[in-house]
């Protein structure tokens, strides 16, 4: 059964909020750096967060500095 979310609106933008057991179960801090993907059919258009695992965004911040 998918976990279902009701945006929130601050000012004037809409926000998709992360329930707490999830963001500890995946390690979501402040700090953390998503992705938006959009995938759209006829009938339905999904919204795709990426969270890169902490281990790749620290070997990417590493390749960054030193290239």
């Amino acid at each position: 059964m998918p976990l279902k979310v009701r945006p929130v609106k601050l000012r004037d933008s809409l926000y998709l909020l992360i329930p707490v057991d999830l963001a500890r179960l995946l390690g979501v801090a402040s700090s953390s750096d998503f992705q938006l993907r959009l995938d759209e059919n006829q009938d339905s258009v999904k919204l795709v967060y990426e969270l890169k695992k902490e281990e790749e965004r620290a070997r990417a911040e590493t390749k960054g500095q030193s290239g």
